[in-house]
């Protein structure tokens, strides 16, 4: 109705300082009209444009306004003028536009654009007055991202301008009616939702929109059209039931008297979004289960089922740990990431129980710039340096992985632990770089260790170190940290003549900058290649006459030999995909710890009839691994 469409018709006005522009968008008789002006362009010019863009607008429209208005006057009882009709102007400049105050002054020609739509109360447009608002609050973006899946969780995320998004509140529908005011049955009313296990095949509505108590309070963000925001999200779909909940169910839940421990690599969304992966890793596997909109709420049923004290995940976007994580986990734990030295916005995220823990200390380190400036490491590197000629400046300045360390006091027993967390190096040719990288970290834990060694206490922090260190059980980066030390002439050491850097080496993902796509960045350090070091420090290399046997050094493990938590109880496998199983994945313990069970084993069995990992019933190319420990 004309009522209706006049209602609608206004002027919003974004004017902030410092933005190049001033954004203005008129809703004049169904029509949008955005522009953009520069703040010292004097008023008229705006004007004259919007006057085009209205008469634009209304020559379009008005064909079909004739022919309506026609049959309206042949309707009884019609009142011959009243017909909902659009002006349309005869002169080729455009419609009448121009800007008045509250008292109906009209701002005059020469003003700057900024300080005229600041002092404005109206758009007239041919005699029609549109309220103008500056900065009103409102919705910028609203997204509920991920498929919404029986049992798993939708995180709602939202972006406001000129308002606090907690003034907002949320609602949650099941089966909700078509429509600009949804009803249908209320199944949540917070951001986030754990989908009932009830609501297969039937729709989810989710609805945002201010608060009844700031929508009536003084300088409340009030109730409007930019307020409120509908996501209409589809059926939902249920995950086929196997082997994920016949695992979880014989490991039981967790038992607060002991320390529950987790590891998962959840393959970060554009890993798997190649054509590297999707045709040689995971030929299998169908689009849609590759989809991280589809992967991304098992993830979180995944971590909800296990429900860890210690929660250890690799390879995840900054987005991924900022709309999801932190939202989802972060009343219960503390959570952290660590991105890569990189280009590619993934890292390591640590999860730590606030019930289980005081955090005493958290520290990160760069492997490359480690390895370059600490003085501790300049036997090894001067040794490997010598030995490996391209090491230094072909390889080393590629080298992206990074080491989480936590020191923390478990509550219920006043005991300190030191937790690790880290993704090493990828490549099949490079196990001489995973033991360069073990060595070091080792160094950094034991550190941690001695920095924290309660006063009178003959034992040092307890140990957990967990990861993705793509290492098997026979290299030697294994057998460095399960008994304890390493010869200089192991065969991995070998390597080093085999590998070279190559530029598709550093990832198969493109390139992304470590923020999401709401503009939110997190610190991280600078892309490779870079030295990290002061170009006046250099390396000197060790003479050959002192050279050890072999192409590497003889290094002992400073924490000693560690216990694997599944050495009673092995895994066939940790990662499976397309012609390569094996197990990468670890979590390992130095100090008086008992294992009282792991999470267990997956059969190629299980696998085979959807080809391997990732797949529909589950969400990574590689298992999460967990154990339930005690202190002995």
């Amino acid at each position: 109705s004309r009522q209706g469409r006049i209602a609608s018709m206004e002027v919003t006005v974004r004017l902030v300082e410092g933005e190049p522009t001033v954004a203005v968008q008129v809703l004049w008789h169904g029509a949008e009209l955005n522009l953009n002006r520069a703040h010292e362009e004097p008023v008229e010019r705006f004007l004259q444009r919007l006057g085009l863009s209205c008469s634009k607008y209304a020559g379009r429209q008005t064909g079909g306004d004739r022919k309506r208005a026609k049959k309206e006057r042949k309707k009884p009882g019609a009142v011959p003028g009243q017909e909902d009709v659009i002006a349309v102007p005869s002169q080729s400049h455009g419609l009448a536009v121009g800007l008045v105050d509250s008292e109906r002054v009209r701002i005059p020609d020469g003003t700057k654009m900024a300080d005229a739509l600041a002092k404005a109360s109206h758009v007239d447009i041919e005699g029609e007055l549109l309220p103008i608002l500056v900065n009103p609050p409102s919705i910028v973006k609203f997204e509920a991202y991920g498929k919404p899946l029986v049992g798993c969780p939708l995180v709602a995320s939202v972006r406001c301008d000129f308002c606090e998004a907690r003034e907002l509140e949320f609602r949650w529908l099941r089966q909700a009616a078509a429509g600009n005011d949804p009803i249908g049955h209320c199944i949540g009313e917070d951001r986030i939702l754990w989908i009932p296990e009830d609501m297969a095949g039937q729709s989810l509505t989710v609805c945002v929109e201010p608060g009844s108590s700031t929508a009536s309070s003084e300088g409340g963000v009030g109730r409007s059209t930019r307020m409120k925001k509908i996501l209409r999200l589809g059926a939902v779909e249920e995950v086929p039931p196997g082997w994920p909940e016949r695992r979880l169910g014989t490991f039981g839940p967790r038992i607060p008297s002991e320390l529950r421990v987790v590891t998962f690599n959840i393959l970060a969304a554009f890993y798997s979004k190649t054509q590297v992966a999707a045709k040689s890793m995971y030929p299998y596997c169908p689009p849609s289960a590759l989809d991280f909109a589809y992967r991304q709420p098992l993830i979180g049923r995944e971590l909800r089922r296990i429900n860890g004290d210690v929660i250890c995940l690799q390879e995840c976007s900054f987005s991924t740990y900022r709309k999801f994580l932190l939202p989802l986990f972060g009343d219960q734990y503390h959570v952290r990431m660590t991105l890569k030295a990189s280009k590619v916005s993934e890292g390591c995220v640590l999860l730590l129980s606030k019930a289980s823990f005081e955090v005493l200390e958290d520290k990160d380190f760069i492997f490359r710039k480690l390895l370059r400036g600490d003085k501790v490491f300049r036997p090894i590197l001067s040794e490997v340096a010598a030995k490996w000629p391209d090491f230094l400046s072909g390889v080393l300045p590629h080298m992206t992985t990074i080491f989480q360390l936590s020191a923390v006091r478990h509550t219920a027993t006043g005991k300190v632990l030191v937790i690790a967390n880290t993704h090493l190096f990828f490549h099949p040719q490079a196990r001489h770089i995973r033991l360069l990288q073990t060595i070091c970290l080792l160094q950094k834990i034991q550190e941690m260790r001695e920095q924290h060694r309660v006063q009178g206490d003959t034992e040092l922090p307890h140990v957990v170190l967990c990861g993705d260190l793509n290492s098997a059980p026979e290299t030697a980066a294994v057998k460095l940290l399960l008994e304890g030390g390493i010869p200089c002439d192991h065969p991995d050491w070998e390597h080093a003549s085999q590998f070279a850097w190559r530029d598709e080496e550093e990832s198969a993902a493109p390139a992304t900058a470590a923020k999401d796509d709401d503009g939110a960045s997190a610190a991280t350090w600078s892309s490779a290649p870079s030295l990290d070091a002061d170009p006046g420090d250099n390396v000197e290399l060790l003479p050959r006459d002192q050279w050890q046997p072999g192409r590497g050094v003889l290094w002992k493990n400073p924490l000693g030999p560690m216990l694997n938590t599944y050495a009673d109880a092995p895994l066939a496998f940790t990662n499976y995909v397309h012609e390569y199983k094996g197990i990468l994945d670890w979590i390992l313990t130095a100090g008086s710890f008992r294992v009282v069970r792991s999470l267990g084993d997956v059969t190629e069995e299980d696998l085979l009839p959807r080809g391997g990992l990732p797949n529909i019933q589950y969400p990574s190319d590689h298992l999460s691994v967990a154990a339930d420990l005690v202190f002995a």
